[in-house]
């Protein structure tokens, strides 16, 4: 069969028509990228657990018709148990603890680069007759089933949470979707009918080399979870662009303060304007896209941005600086585990409910940790009705202003 014949696209970044980059030039070595992104979805050990040997037959296939000198296949150091069946069938192999840096390596003049899993499905494609082009995907977050699955482009993100993940966790809802790794773009509720494919998640600037998706309730701080995105992909950035070495440290020392009540005034038009110096100014996919996550987060989520830094609040009670914590009186048994606090902020005794001045407080959640009746909760600006004083554990309602069940007002006499 002619190459251009063969009707499959890479799976690396962009997922271009393969055909259409075999005949653009004169290709004289293969080297096929095993990549494991750095949130560790375990795509790549998936790959190589049940599919080497087909990949391994994709890579020879292609060796033949393009008539390539050579082929190599580019692993981590952590998957060197590899290493000599690639070398029992010829193909050379390359270890690297820098996965992204020994890219700049191999992309050279006459060297053809592939995706394993773009090998894989040159497999199917010459071996199957009804060819259904696939992703190996890993679904992680509040979801009841997280895992890795092999999923059908086209198919809807909402349809990989019900079908493959078996829906959301529990009393709980989407909040939003972020699919592409650490860089992939952030998707709201109404955004889940998007099909999974590269054209159409393309549009928001998600990469898909890292396919993983991650499913966020309604509980998730998203500004939080945006600042996490940041601090690793700070890490990630090989440090050659200045906008994107300093660019997205600095944008994650924004979001830092913005979940630690230091925001201050011009923070939202100063990261908008970051991620779009980023998206223009580096040199790198990686750079251009490192933004991603804020940029759409902010876009769909610009209302929580704006009460962390202007009004200093979460809802979704997760930023630590924005929060006071309780001890529910219809959960607490006296146990007096949580007397455990180090500033002595809890008060209490056997069988009374116990009670935590927010004024000692040092939000250390010690208490939370050993509480068996997960009775120590969070509170914003909204303070709950609690006993002033300890009272016996089952006693306390809320109503009647937080007197004890059965007893009345006394009548002044």
């Amino acid at each position: 069969m002619e190459t251009e014949r063969i009707e499959i696209f890479g799976h690396g970044i962009k997922g271009r028509p393969s055909a259409e980059r075999w005949s653009s030039r004169e290709w004289k070595e293969l080297v096929c990228l095993f990549p494991e992104d750095q949130g560790e979805s375990g795509n790549v050990k998936y790959l190589l657990e049940h599919y080497m040997d087909e990949i391994i037959s994709g890579m020879e296939a292609l060796r033949d018709r393009l008539k390539l000198s050579s082929i190599c296949a580019l692993l981590s150091k952590e998957y060197d148990i590899y290493e000599e069946k690639f070398r029992l069938s010829g193909i050379q192999t390359k270890l690297t603890d820098d996965m992204k840096g020994i890219q700049k390596e191999i992309f050279k003049e006459g060297i053809l680069v592939h995706h394993a899993e773009t090998m894989l499905a040159l497999h199917r494609f010459l071996t199957g007759k009804n060819y259904v082009p696939h992703k190996i995907v890993s679904v992680t977050g509040d979801v009841m089933e997280p895992g890795i699955y092999e999923i059908p482009f086209g198919i809807t993100l909402e349809e990989i949470i019900t079908k493959y993940a078996k829906g959301v966790t529990a009393g709980k809802t989407v909040k939003f979707v972020s699919a592409g790794g650490s860089m992939g773009a952030v998707y709201g509720v109404d955004e889940l009918d998007t099909p999974f494919t590269y054209s159409s998640l393309l549009k928001e600037g998600t990469m898909l080399e890292s396919a993983q998706i991650e499913v966020c309730s309604n509980d998730t701080c998203i500004v939080d979870w945006a600042c996490k995105r940041m601090l690793i992909n700070s890490r990630k950035t090989c440090g050659t662009c200045v906008y994107c070495r300093e660019g997205i440290y600095q944008l994650y020392r924004i979001l830092q303060d913005a979940t630690e009540g230091k925001g201050r005034d011009g923070d939202l038009s100063l990261m908008k304007e970051i991620c779009e110096t980023l998206k223009a100014g580096t040199l790198c996919d990686i750079g251009r896209s490192s933004a991603v996550p804020l940029l759409t987060a902010m876009k769909k989520f610009g209302e929580e941005f704006e009460k962390h830094i202007d009004r200093k609040i979460c809802q979704s009670l997760s930023c630590i600086s924005y929060v006071k914590f309780y001890i529910d009186p219809a959960l607490c048994n006296g146990c007096g585990d949580c007397m455990v606090c180090p500033e002595h902020a809890v008060r209490g005794g056997a069988n009374l409910i116990h009670i935590i001045d927010p004024d000692i407080c040092s939000k250390c959640e010690r208490c939370t940790k050993v509480c068996s009746r997960n009775a120590v909760r969070r509170y914003g600006t909204v303070k709950p009705v609690l006993p002033s004083e300890p009272v016996q554990a089952g006693s306390f309602s809320g109503e009647g202003n937080g007197l004890k069940k059965g007893l009345g007002r006394r009548r002044r006499v």
